[in-house]
């Protein structure tokens, strides 16, 4: 992995529009004279949403998870630790988006996957995602196998 992966991903231009004063544009703070109709602009200034934000590239990220296929979980995880210390708050917030596109499964009582995909409990990767196979612990992308569909459940049908 890049020893600089953190500023690829971080690093580009943020996107939004630029604010001005808002003491300008603002009605009466009271409630006083009060517009009957308002742009949607000028609520989005108020409310503070229209402001400038951060814009992610995640793509480097993705491709290098896309070319771990294959190997141990632990050893993907282990060098991607060993570049984004978690005692750095953007290299923390770049690990925090390994559960976007890495799904870890258990084995549940019964034999059954249960699935943690993001901030999504029990439901399984579609195809082309990667996931963890929680029996080998090596990094992998889903397939469906013939005749099997995702169900809205989440659930699938147990794999041996």
């Amino acid at each position: 992995m890049r020893e600089d992966m953190f500023k690829v991903i971080v690093e580009r231009p943020r996107r939004g529009w630029r604010t001005r004063k808002l003491s300008r544009g603002k009605l009466n703070q009271a409630g006083d004279n009060l517009a009957k109709k308002q742009g949607l602009k000028r609520q989005r200034m108020e409310n503070g949403t229209g402001t400038k934000h951060l814009n992610e590239n995640l793509a480097p990220l993705k491709r290098f998870l896309g070319q771990q296929v294959g190997r141990p979980w632990d050893k993907v995880y282990s060098e991607i630790s060993a570049n984004l210390s978690p005692d750095h708050t953007v290299k923390q917030h770049v690990r925090d988006h390994l559960d976007d596109f890495v799904c870890t499964p258990a084995i549940g009582r019964d034999g059954e996957w249960i699935w943690r995909r993001g901030h999504w409990e029990n439901w399984p990767p579609r195809p082309g995602e990667l996931y963890v196979h929680p029996v080998d612990g090596l990094l992998k992308r889903w397939k469906l196998k013939k005749g099997e569909s995702p169900r809205r459940d989440g659930k699938l049908p147990k794999r041996r």
